[in-house]
């Protein structure tokens, strides 16, 4: 680790990362952009997260492409809706849009994680002629499965009030997350967790409205010709547990 930390420090320290907003759809959307070359897209899980916690893993592949980073409509550093209600797949979809066309990006590739999975997922089907490719990290198509998950008692305790009532506020918020994220690491490393949470932009109210998108979520028969990748020392956070590993296989994915 303390290796890969060090070459990607001296990646940084020579590249430059441009922080701005841009208006989509009568909302300024937060970005960051950082390398040079063909254009990768970052999307986010969450809802209720922001985009922090994918850097600085993802920034390697500034060593080839153009990485752009953005926090989704009503999340992070973007503008917030007053009526959460707002939220929904097509107008996510239409900001990523709306967004590489406004940088200028005619085509490129799609990375989703976690819930920024079904968005790019949706997003693919909606517009396949903008994608060089697209990379699914932790998602699913469809939920047709009961989750299989256990812990400690206060971390299932916080995963069943997760998916059960709403959060009450930021606070509530990130302290339910807080504990439900170590179940999310096959190896949960405590300064790996206090390090994301505090760069991480919390707000509940997309949290709160994530959920019911997914009532009819379902792209089984969309994304044919798929390839699985299994990284078997990892949970959700492959990026981060096995990164080694993982940007080795995704380097040769984008160089195939």
């Amino acid at each position: 680790m303390q290796k890969t930390l060090a070459a990607l420090a001296l990646t940084l320290a020579t590249t430059t990362v441009s922080a701005d907003t841009v208006t989509i759809n009568g909302a300024e959307l937060f970005y960051e952009s950082i390398g040079s070359g063909p254009p990768v897209l970052m999307m986010h899980g969450g809802l209720g997260l922001s985009h922090d916690y994918l850097r600085p893993y993802f920034d390697q592949l500034a060593d080839t492409h153009t990485v752009i980073y953005y926090d989704h409509f009503g999340n992070g550093r973007s503008d917030k809706p007053e009526d959460y209600a707002e939220t929904s797949f097509a107008r996510l979809v239409s900001d990523a849009d709306a967004l590489m066309t406004e940088l200028g990006h005619e085509s490129f590739t799609l990375i989703g994680h976690s819930y920024g999975g079904f968005i790019a997922q949706e997003f693919a089907i909606a517009h396949p002629d903008r994608l060089d490719g697209l990379v699914l990290i932790d998602t699913v198509p469809a939920f047709d499965y009961a989750p299989q998950i256990s812990g400690p008692d206060a971390n299932m305790a916080a995963f069943g009030k997760l998916f059960s009532q709403p959060m009450a506020d930021n606070n509530d918020w990130q302290a339910t997350w807080g504990l439900v994220v170590e179940l999310y690491f096959a190896d949960p490393d405590p300064d790996v967790l206090a390090d994301l949470d505090a760069r991480t932009v919390y707000e509940y109210r997309a949290w709160n409205a994530a959920g019911a998108l997914l009532a009819t979520f379902n792209t089984l028969e969309g994304l044919p010709n798929a390839t699985l990748m299994i990284f078997e020392e990892s949970a959700h956070y492959p990026f981060i547990e096995e990164e080694a590993a993982f940007f080795e296989a995704l380097d040769a994915w984008l160089a195939r």
